[in-house]
């Protein structure tokens, strides 16, 4: 009979070992590049056999730059005893997406025999992790494929005649639905994939909305997925309804990624609604110790409809949006259209042309108003004139007319006929000729003597001719 010490020496060497896990001998590390392909396989260690205990394996999926990662497992079998606990205690994957930064996200984790569905990456990396615990088993592990997609890729039908282009980059751009803003026609199936540079985000804002009767959506509807999407991937957004329905934050959306698809589809009755238009945009959201190194929003606050006011996000936008006539901080946020040019220019021409409006009329009014004081001292001073040269005016000044004469009396010596002493004539020649006057018809000078003296002379007009009288 064995005895108690000897017992222990033989037994608990045999316990601990199979309980204290041993080494994995499969390598497990390994890494599928686009570089190498756009396609390929992968599976657990051993496949079709059993999978070895203790396996700690890392897939690594790197794709192109913008690209995707498309994973289709075609067996499935890993040792789970509560296959349908979610929480896979034993043997089981976990599926990863890296960002730009290497941060990982768990996209999910599957175990048990059922083979999971179609895994589309967000990102252009992804990894797989496969664990197993120290127990033996009799399960196969998995077996799979894999593709690299490009960033162009999506999985919905798309009618570029009705719908316009597919895929579209950039800074920021619209979107509409076929017709618009007519009503759109039945069947549609139109999906857009938006992509903006690496380390932005989408913002998507609804700028107008006419889907459908009520909020509840039927055939008709727009549907938004964050990063790629899937025949079977849920959207991450639907839209239906009309847009004064609805608040202010269920019309926007940023994305968490920097592709996103936008799909819209239609059912086969008439309806008489106008569709959508939305804008999208690439922004950040830097953090406090980050630094905008183009343009950031100022943010602020909005109220609505006596609601607490909520805080508007100070996004970081591309300086080529600024001023560009569109608001693309916020619906309640202006401040990429503030002290633009063109608001200068407005503002300085709402100001100079009422002033150069108003100055030009001054100057008219003192234009007139001269003018018409000119006029008015002319015609109070004519008569006067007119009074001062009855005796003194020359004949060149009248115009020549064979009706009308005028008399010139003329005075020797300069003597003037309102003096008191006639001038003295006593040494005149009276033969000389002291004709004023030429006969317009003859031409004749008419002459007449002189005589002691003279008195003026009266002109009086009378129906054109001319009459004289003496006094």
């Amino acid at each position: 009979m064995m005895s108690c010490d000897l017992w222990m020496l033989v037994m608990v060497p045999l316990f601990i070992s199979t309980i204290v896990p041993s080494k994995a001998t499969h390598p497990c590390n390994y890494t599928f590049s686009y570089v190498t392909g756009p396609v390929g396989n992968f599976s657990s260690p051993g496949f079709p056999g059993y999978y070895p205990s203790l396996l700690r394996c890392t897939y690594f999926f790197d794709a192109a730059r913008n690209g995707g990662v498309e994973i289709k497992f075609e067996a499935f079998e890993l040792e789970d005893e509560f296959e349908d606990d979610d929480v896979c205690r034993y043997d089981y994957i976990e599926v990863y997406t890296l960002d730009s930064q290497g941060f990982k996200a768990l996209l999910n984790k599957f175990c048990g025999s059922k083979i999971p569905q179609t895994i589309i990456s967000p990102q252009s990396k992804l990894e797989i992790k496969f664990i197993t615990d120290h127990w033996q088993n009799s399960a196969r592990g998995f077996s799979g494929t894999y593709r690299f997609l490009g960033d162009e890729w999506q999985p919905f039908d798309h009618k570029p005649n009705h719908c316009g282009s597919e895929n579209l980059s950039g800074i920021a751009g619209f979107i509409q639905s076929p017709n618009y803003p007519k009503k759109y026609p039945r069947g549609v199936n139109c999906s857009w994939v938006i992509r903006v540079p690496e380390r932005q985000q989408i913002l998507v804002r609804l700028l107008d909305l006419d889907i459908g009767e009520g909020p509840k959506c039927g055939d008709s509807k727009l549907l938004l997925y964050n990063g790629y999407a899937t025949p079977l991937s849920v959207q991450t957004l639907e839209w239906c309804g009309h847009k004064s329905h609805m608040d202010a934050d269920e019309l926007q959306y940023v994305t968490f990624t920097n592709r996103t698809v936008v799909r819209f589809v239609s059912g086969l009755r008439n309806n008489n609604h106008i569709g959508f238009k939305l804008m999208w945009m690439a922004v950040s959201l830097p953090k406090e110790s980050e630094v905008c190194r183009s343009f950031q929003c100022e943010g602020g606050k909005y109220c609505l409809n006596g609601q607490p006011c909520k805080p508007l996000p100070k996004y970081c936008i591309s300086q080529k949006l600024v001023c560009d006539g569109v608001r693309n901080c916020g619906p309640f946020d202006d401040s990429d259209e503030r002290k633009c040019t063109k608001e200068i220019l407005i503002i300085a021409a709402c100001i100079s042309v009422p002033s150069i409006v108003l100055l030009m009329l001054v100057v008219l009014i003192t234009y007139c108003y001269k003018t018409r004081h000119v006029k008015k001292s002319l015609s109070q001073d004519q008569p006067l004139t007119n009074s001062q040269s009855q005796g003194t005016t020359s004949h060149d000044s009248f115009p020549s007319n064979s009706r009308q004469m005028m008399l010139h009396t003329s005075f020797m010596d300069g003597a003037s006929p309102f003096t008191s002493d006639p001038p003295d004539l006593s040494d005149t020649d009276p033969t000389a000729d002291n004709s004023l006057f030429t006969d317009a018809v003859t031409g004749s000078l008419k002459s007449h003597k002189k005589r002691p003296s003279y008195h003026m002379m009266q002109l009086n007009y009378e129906d054109g001719n001319l009459m004289t009288s003496q006094i």
